[in-house]
């Protein structure tokens, strides 16, 4: 599991590279590590006044903060723990400290790996949310047509496609957000099999 262990801190804590395409063009756009764009999140939401006016930002900001300050607090125990220097301000620093002291240990990884990806999805999905189409029609498992939002109010189409910009061929799903619900449907084919049923119940 070493080298998994390894992946995990990288993804975290090394630059990447996209491929952006707009017609004949191709561009190579370089990304900061994750955890540098959390703190760059968190750095901006404190200089804007918590979210620059915006109730979405704020609240993305503000969560962007929480999960910074847990996963710093967590690579500080990490560092204790094998020996490692601490540096407050510079997580991706300690992160790679972490890592050499640790393999220079006879600890088992696979907790480690678990939570290194954990991080890693939640950053991304904090920074680019999946997103969200919602479908016109009835749960087809639990014949809802109405779901709770976050606030308790009741909303129209409680199945709703996600995505991420990313990837969105390997990435598509679609769910029920009715909370007794839990229905899933998982791929490019099964989603459009669940468009076409959803299409012919709402039109049939």
């Amino acid at each position: 599991m070493t080298s998994d262990l390894l992946d995990a801190v990288d993804a975290l804590t090394k630059p990447t590279r996209s491929k952006v395409i707009q017609g004949d063009t191709v561009t190579v756009v370089n990304h900061d590590p994750l955890l540098r764009q959390l703190e760059d999140a968190v750095t901006s939401a404190i200089g804007n006044g918590g979210g620059g006016g915006s109730a979405t930002g704020s609240v993305i900001n503000d969560a962007a903060l929480q999960q910074l300050l847990i996963i710093k607090s967590q690579i500080g125990d990490w560092c204790r723990i094998v020996g490692a220097r601490h540096d407050r301000q510079d997580a991706v620093r300690s992160l790679r400290r972490w890592y050499v002291a640790f393999l220079g240990g006879t600890g088992e990884s696979d907790f480690y790996v678990k939570a290194l990806r954990g991080w890693a999805a939640t950053i991304t999905d904090l920074l680019d949310p999946p997103k969200t189409v919602p479908l016109a029609g009835a749960c087809p498992v639990c014949k809802a047509v109405n779901w709770s939002g976050p606030d308790d109010t009741q909303r129209a189409s409680p199945v709703a496609v996600l995505y991420d910009h990313a990837d969105p061929y390997r990435s598509v799903r679609a769910v029920c957000r009715v909370e007794s619900c839990d229905a899933e449907w998982v791929g490019a084919d099964a989603v459009e099999e669940l468009v076409e049923e959803m299409t012919e119940a709402e039109h049939g």
